[in-house]
């Protein structure tokens, strides 16, 4: 029975399109014959075999040109949904760059504060992660979560922050609660894992996961990432590029991940870096 099921679902075009078309010639038939006739002419005027392989291969034949529009109208789909993916580049900072979008989040937290941060804080006591879209496509919307502890496991935190509208070539750096000072600074803790869920122009939905490898600090401590993308059942074909990998919106990993973002409540405040290298 599943195979089955698996074999109407893959061919469900075609079949669809068989079973219109049987459809529209029975009720054409019977508009202008009625049923009566439909009965003489099944017992008696049937017509010849060479009638009945000519339809059959008419109907055949235009089944197939709707599937092979159809299947053709997928590719191109599937393909502007592939092109249409964007890519991220993690860096540390301590001052983000002119037009940085400073996403930040947490009780006590606001632009003067980051404005502290930006005057007072060194690399050595602050650093910024900078998330650069690299690509050429527009990442309409996105959530970013950042798993940390201190060196003396003591803390386990996760932070969160969400916005809209990440441009090609534009960054936007993420603020964690810590505040950078005393034993609270970012010295004391190591960055363990850093996903995003994201939405791309044409409405696919994919996640960017980061995580630090080397269990230390450093600006390569980010070093293994994996992106997935959510297979959409209204267009298929669609598939993975390179290392990337394509994964059920049923899945395990997809519900975990869902379930990861759903659970954090919080409103992201934000800023973008001025001339004066101060947020505003």
């Amino acid at each position: 029975m599943n195979k089955i099921k698996r074999l109407c679902k893959k061919y469900q075009q075609v079949i669809y399109t068989l079973f219109a078309v049987l459809v529209i010639i029975s009720v054409v038939y019977f508009a202008l014959h009625g049923f009566d006739s439909f009965v003489k002419w099944a017992t008696t005027d049937v017509g010849s075999v060479a009638d009945w392989a000519g339809s059959i291969g008419t109907i055949l034949a235009f089944v197939a040109v709707i599937w092979q529009q159809g299947r053709q109208e997928n590719i191109t789909r599937a393909v502007h949904i592939e092109e249409s993916r964007p890519r991220f580049s993690l860096t540390y900072t301590p001052k983000p760059v002119l037009k940085t979008r400073v996403l930040f989040w947490g009780n006590g937290r606001t632009a003067v504060n980051i404005n502290e941060i930006l005057g007072s804080r060194s690399a050595e006591n602050y650093r910024f992660i900078s998330i650069e879209n690299i690509s050429n496509n527009v990442v309409y919307d996105y959530s970013i979560i950042l798993k940390y502890h201190s060196n003396d496991n003591a803390r386990v935190r996760k932070d969160y922050w969400s916005s809209h509208g990440l441009f090609p070539r534009r960054s936007v750096a993420i603020v964690p609660k810590f505040m950078g000072t005393d034993k609270d600074k970012i010295g004391n803790y190591i960055y363990d894992e850093l996903l995003v869920k994201f939405t791309t122009p044409a409405n696919e939905v994919g996640f960017f996961i980061s995580k630090n490898i080397n269990n230390a600090q450093t600006d390569s401590s980010f070093g293994k990432s994996q992106y997935y993308f959510v297979r959409g059942s209204h267009v298929k074909r669609v598939t993975a590029i390179n290392t990337d990998k394509m994964i059920d919106v049923d899945s395990s990993i997809c519900r975990k991940l869902d379930k990861e973002f759903d659970e954090i409540i919080g409103i992201t405040s934000l800023g973008e870096i001025n001339e004066n290298g101060k947020l505003s």
